[in-house]
């Protein structure tokens, strides 16, 4: 005998919602069709500066995400830290946010944690990625459109940061 519970989805049709409204100010969050997702790709060629250890960046995945930007401004910060000489010196440029998601770096023999702000557009993570760049001396590090690596030549693109 087979339960009522295991029949077929196609029992509950979907509710028509083509007339409902779509201004994000009037739907709860949890109905917004979409959820907005950034994918960040990691530039493996740049100048990594000399705070950051080129071969740790290279084994860094080719890209995070897609993903929700906070998750994405969360993984790509923690790549920073992590490829860190000194983990210290990519930790202290940072400051503390509220309700973002967390990193840590262990320096002074300790495990420091931190908030990252939080995060809904992509804009802001590129803002955020590019603005740390600079502080690091790695600029063209991030970008938001698919690194080709050119063998023996330098990268341009109209996606990384400048």
């Amino acid at each position: 005998m087979t339960p009522l519970a295991i029949s077929p989805p196609s029992s509950t049709p979907e509710p028509d919602m083509s007339s409902i409204p779509q201004d994000a100010a009037t739907i709860p969050h949890s109905a917004t069709p979409q959820v907005l997702t950034v994918c960040i790709y990691i530039n493996k060629q740049a100048n990594t500066g000399p705070n950051l250890d080129r071969k740790k960046i290279q084994q860094l995945p080719d890209h995070f995400g897609p993903d929700r930007p906070s998750v994405v401004l969360q993984q790509a910060v923690q790549g920073c830290i992590d490829s860190a000489f000194q983990q210290k010196t990519v930790f202290t440029l940072l400051t503390q946010g509220y309700g973002g998601e967390k990193i840590s770096a262990t320096f002074d023999g300790k495990q420091h944690l931190l908030s990252l702000p939080v995060v809904n557009s992509i804009d802001y993570v590129l803002r955020f990625l590019k603005k740390l760049c600079r502080s690091l001396h790695c600029e063209n590090l991030f970008s938001d459109q698919p690194i080709t690596q050119h063998s023996g030549g330098s990268y341009h693109s109209d996606g990384t940061f400048k």
